[in-house]
């Protein structure tokens, strides 16, 4: 991920010779900061963030905040404007402040609020020098989703579930009672991509995990993950309406107690809840076959500020101000997440208490998001359209495995 800061910085320089206008401005009427927020419209979240900036711009009459929603195409619209050297003064990192766009973000080390940083952050947003590069609302927990309901009508514990062996026998009961085991959906690439990215970690040693990063894909390790999504899926596992079912669907069959687990982070218990408030939800660690269970962890709503930013004080100002317990409050209500800094309180829900049994009690470890850290940039979507094909029967274990490494030499060769 680091060399991508390469990429970007090689495209940014080349687009210099091309004359744009700057993010953002001033005029007699004050600056006006522009903030390409990446949540879409309509949500939680793009919500909290207009009233918490018109709360910002009552208190500071000089200064305006342009809030752009998020589209479809977030990540490739930042990495235009870094092209360009068009940067907005505030973006919405989306997991990547550190590997991604480092570079071009104003360090954030020294703020007022900074030592309040939660440790479970360390490894998502802090570089080697300790430095971190955007202002994290919460930190993403995730592991695998479960219905209360589902798992005790059919006598099973989920904290005995540590083992593949394990959960697969709770498959097999679930499955017998005329239930779906796991939920999935190649409708969008969230459902399938999170499958993959969730589970890897604990197919790889440490030594597998340095030829990654070194620009090596062994592809019998990773075979491993798709031999046992094969078997999943003759074993009747997934959802019988793969191929049509939409993410509402999903969320449907949660939350009427038709289905046991989802691969997917604890926010899209939100969806879930709106079809049934009084569905019973909870989560547990993902098995490994290298080690303990782990959960994945990973930077969720985070903001940074634009290292080359002309209103880069105002920038600031807004995001110190965000960082206030009280406003950070509001941002973390609509995640479902633990909070990233001290001080605020989480809004897990009724997550809270598998949260705390597993996290705070037990002590699980946690690992980062794999795609982040050990894959180049664009993996994700090749991990979702390969498990796909597994599910579809249009690809072996073998051409999965073969199909990811192509993608992986082609893309780790151009980040190089």
């Amino acid at each position: 991920m680091v060399k991508m800061k390469s990429v970007l910085a090689g495209l940014c320089c080349a687009a210099m010779l091309v004359p744009l206008a700057a993010c953002g401005g001033s005029s007699s009427g004050g600056t006006t900061i522009e903030f390409m927020t990446m949540q879409a419209s309509g949500t939680p979240q793009l919500k909290a963030l207009k009233d918490l900036t018109a709360k910002f711009e009552k208190e500071n009459p000089d200064i305006k905040v342009k809030l752009d929603p998020g589209t479809n195409s977030n990540e490739n619209d930042i990495k235009v404007r870094l092209a360009g050297n068009n940067a907005p003064d505030i973006w919405a990192t989306h997991g990547w402040s550190r590997d991604r766009y480092g570079n071009f973000l104003e360090p954030l080390q020294d703020r007022s609020w900074a030592k309040k940083l939660k440790s479970i952050g360390d490894d998502v947003f802090k570089d080697s020098d300790g430095k971190f590069y955007a202002l994290p609302v919460d930190v993403q927990v995730s592991g695998i989703m479960y219905n209360k309901t589902v798992l005790e009508k059919v006598g099973v514990d989920p904290t005995t579930l540590t083992t593949w062996d394990a959960f697969e026998q709770a498959c097999d009961k679930i499955k017998d009672a005329g239930i779906t085991p796991i939920l999935l959906s190649p409708k969008d690439i969230g459902p399938d991509g999170d499958l993959a990215d969730y589970i890897l970690p604990g197919m790889y040693k440490d030594s597998d995990l340095k030829n990654l990063k070194s620009g090596k894909f062994d592809t019998k390790v990773y075979q491993k993950y798709t031999t046992m999504i094969k078997q999943w899926t003759d074993d009747g596992y997934f959802n019988v309406d793969y191929t049509s079912a939409s993410l509402d669907d999903l969320a449907r069959a949660m939350a009427s107690d038709q289905a046991a687990f989802y691969f997917r982070a604890n926010g899209n218990a939100q969806l879930m809840e709106s079809f049934n408030p009084d569905v019973k939800l909870g989560m547990f660690p993902v098995p490994s076959e290298v080690g303990d269970p782990y959960f994945s962890v990973g930077e969720d709503m985070a903001f940074g500020v634009s290292k080359k930013s002309k209103n880069k004080d105002a920038a600031l100002k807004y995001i110190d101000f965000l960082a206030e317990p009280e406003n950070m409050k509001e941002l973390v209500k609509t995640a479902m997440n633990d909070s990233a800094l001290e001080g605020v309180d989480s809004a897990l829900g009724q997550f809270q208490d598998t949260y705390d049994y597993w996290v705070n009690e037990k002590k699980t470890q946690t690992v980062p998001f794999f795609d982040r850290v050990y894959l180049p940039n664009g993996m994700y979507t090749t991990l979702s359209k390969s498990t796909d094909g597994l599910i579809t029967g249009q690809l072996t274990p073998q051409a999965a495995a073969d199909q990811v490494k192509t993608s992986f030499d082609s893309l780790y060769g151009q980040k190089s």
